[in-house]
């Protein structure tokens, strides 16, 4: 039987006496593309943030099967660095050749082989963000974690940059959690949604990706009333 690379345990963050996480519990195994989904402000960004160890819980566990597994974050803010080539931001300058190499390859699976001596003020929205995910790939992560990448992009860059994520996830066999509030991309894009509300995981489905649109459209509608109907109590699969 397949184990989770990770495990949530009754999870709970108190931030100055309010409660902003509670009784958090989801695995996620390896391989899987998992969408946290819910309203603003309802702990999807915290849950994200305890993963990634920027912080601890207050309470419960958070538990790798390996310790080391290697995490990596790709925020909605790009967080790239205008001085340096888009080169430069992938292999952060390194002198070693194998790390120079590795990044010319991460530029070329995103795309982006062509600008490798451009500068990210030279890119568009949507390449920035692939250059993002290229220098979050060089780390070749266990875990990627994605905090609401495409919140900036406009409706038909973001629908680019849903496909395009979700395949090299795919072709990479990343295991990849997706924070957002956008329902239709998280039905679009995960194998499976967990719907956070009200700082707790109320609900989990299987989700639509490479699904037709009429499916995905279906997916959304029973989320999108989970999260503005469900009471926040316990999780319910479904």
């Amino acid at each position: 039987m397949l184990k989770p690379l990770l495990t949530l345990e009754q999870v709970g963050k108190i931030y100055g006496g309010k409660v902003a996480l509670h009784d958090v519990n989801f695995a996620i195994y390896p391989g899987e593309f998992i969408a946290l989904v819910g309203m603003s402000g309802g702990g999807k960004s915290t849950i994200l943030r305890l993963i990634a160890q920027l912080e601890a819980p207050t309470a419960g566990d958070i538990k790798f099967a390996d310790p080391n597994t290697t995490v990596r974050v790709m925020f909605q803010n790009d967080r790239l660095l205008p001085w340096m080539t888009n080169l430069e931001n992938v292999s952060f300058k390194s002198k070693n050749k194998t790390q120079q190499q590795r990044a010319k390859e991460m530029l070329s699976e995103v795309g982006l082989a062509d600008f490798a001596d451009s500068y990210p003020g030279q890119l568009s929205g949507g390449q920035k963000q692939r250059l993002a995910l290229a220098r979050a790939l060089m780390a070749q992560p266990q875990l990627l974690l994605l905090d609401e990448p495409l919140g900036a992009l406009d409706a038909l860059t973001r629908r680019k940059m849903q496909t395009f994520i979700a395949d090299i996830c795919a072709k990479q066999h990343l295991t990849t959690l997706l924070i957002t509030h956008d329902v239709d991309e998280a039905a679009r894009m995960a194998d499976r949604v967990i719907v956070v509300k009200d700082g707790t995981n109320v609900y989990e489905a299987d989700g639509a990706k490479n699904q037709d649109t009429a499916t995905i459209a279906t997916v959304s509608e029973r989320i999108l009333n989970v999260i503005l109907h469900a009471p926040a109590t316990a999780a319910g699969v479904h």
